[in-house]
């Protein structure tokens, strides 16, 4: 999906410019030339970057920026200001901006600001992505010492032998009782077949060894006894 920019600025020529910029660079971009009108914009939209003015009317760049950080934390902003001083631009971090620019600038300069912001945007949205994809692994894992509760058959060996009838026996070794015959299955509660199905996606993902997936399968099969 295409970033959504918020752009602010009481001066409509820049505003103007800054809107044409963005959009032929696929953006989907947003503008306001009152901080009130942006603060309402924050509160109704997630947007994925903010670039905002500091002397508004309605409110400044700087209140915008509390808002849009406190509705959606995970929105960059940018503050651009004609009146640089060094304690606009300590409060403007200190509030948690990505970036601070003052006016004049080039606009190749806040085309490079906005490609860094989204960019580290990619990057949290990625990270993020990955550390819920390795806790659904996590949960997937649990699933499987539930259902084996202990490693004690870990390195007796596996086999199946076919049954007259067309069912199938898992053993864990000679000497233990047989597991269930797998054409049981048909009898089995939900919670059973969905457990069968995630062991299995398990085991063709990777997660769990076909050894590892038999000895599940063989303690589900207990289970329904």
């Amino acid at each position: 999906m295409p970033h959504k920019l918020l752009i602010v600025d009481d001066d409509k020529d820049l505003l103007s410019i800054l809107e044409e910029i963005f959009k032929e660079e696929n953006y989907l971009v947003a503008t306001c030339a009152d901080g009130l009108e942006a603060i309402e914009k924050c509160r109704s939209t997630p947007f994925d970057l903010i670039i905002t003015d500091i002397m508004m009317p309605g409110a400044t760049g700087l209140e915008v920026l509390r808002e849009a950080r406190k509705t959606h934390p995970e929105t960059m902003v940018i503050l651009i200001t004609g009146f640089a001083s060094l304690e606009t631009a300590i409060s403007a971090i200190r509030e948690g901006a990505y970036d601070y620019i003052t006016k004049p600038f080039k606009l190749e300069q806040i085309k490079i600001a906005v490609k860094n912001a989204l960019e580290k945007i990619a990057l949290i949205k990625e990270n993020k992505r990955l550390i819920k994809k390795l806790e659904q692994a996590y949960e997937e894992l649990r699933l499987v010492k539930r259902i084996v509760g202990t490693n004690r058959f870990a390195d007796q060996p596996l086999r199946s032998s076919r049954l007259r009838d067309g069912g199938e026996r898992t053993f864990i070794s000679d000497d233990l009782t047989p597991y269930l015959m797998v054409d049981r299955m048909k009898f089995a509660p939900d919670s059973f077949i969905n457990d069968l199905e995630r062991i299995s996606l398990l085991r063709d993902k990777g997660l769990i060894t076909t050894r590892e997936f038999e000895l599940c399968k063989a303690k589900l099969f207990k289970s329904l006894r």
